[in-house]
């Protein structure tokens, strides 16, 4: 179930608030193009910001999962009493990597359509030099653990063409939050928000400066919003 306020109203003010632009203010929301959500200008990169929600996998991801889980528990891989959340972490290796394969297929599909986004936009407003920045929410899928996602991400980025050139060569960035859902850790009594960061190529200052602003500013637009004080975890590599 999606919940009931729109991602873009919390995210379209702090893309405001640290000089970025709505795309749509630059194009038009008279039959839009399918674009980017987001440009910084002063950083020359084009952002599109996509969820993952509860029903981000779907029905047939549910169900091969299902299938997967009794075909672990008939190998006693997997003991499961009553109903009970699987923790990924404790599964053995070799079922951990059946289920890493089995997510991937949903995370690479929000992959390409940035990928395709992102190329589309810098066609549509004319900056071909342009890069883009692949900007995730977790909002809702409290199910899946954050590193869990950087990985799949950051896997799907390391895929070539024939060619060996990126398959997705329009994303030189990428960033994994968690949007509005406020964690707790027992390493601190502060509800925790988590940002996972990192440019693709590590020479890439723009981008790499971009991501510190954001990385920077966005507990700070939570904690007021929401009136708390916040608990950052941040994980700054390269995908």
């Amino acid at each position: 179930m999606k919940p009931a306020t729109p991602l873009q109203s919390i995210v379209d003010p702090f893309v405001k608030g640290i000089r970025g632009e709505l795309v749509s203010d630059l194009v038009g929301n008279d039959n839009p193009p399918r674009s980017a959500d987001y440009l910084f200008r002063h950083h020359n990169v084009i952002a599109e910001l996509k969820a993952l929600e509860v029903d981000s996998f779907g029905e047939s991801f549910r169900r091969k999962l299902g299938e997967r889980t009794a075909d672990w528990q008939r190998k006693g891989q997997l003991l499961v009493y009553g109903t009970a959340r699987i923790d990924s972490h404790r599964l053995p290796l070799a079922c951990q990597h059946e289920l890493l394969d089995l997510m991937a297929a949903p995370v690479q599909r929000i992959v390409k359509a940035a990928d395709a986004q992102i190329a589309s936009t810098k066609e549509i407003l004319g900056l071909p030099a342009a890069r883009g920045l692949l900007w995730i929410a977790s909002d809702g899928n409290q199910d899946l653990q954050p590193d869990t996602v950087w990985y799949l991400v950051t896997r799907i980025l390391q895929k070539k063409q024939e060619d060996g050139t990126p398959q997705y060569r329009h994303i030189h960035g990428m960033a994994y939050f968690s949007a509005r859902m406020i964690a707790e850790m027992p390493q601190t009594t502060l509800p925790v928000l988590f940002w996972f960061s990192g440019a693709r190529d590590d020479s890439d200052q723009e981008m790499k400066a971009l991501l510190g602003v954001m990385g920077a500013a966005w507990p700070q637009y939570v904690a007021s919003a929401q009136k708390v004080q916040l608990h950052l975890v941040d994980k700054k590599n390269t995908p």
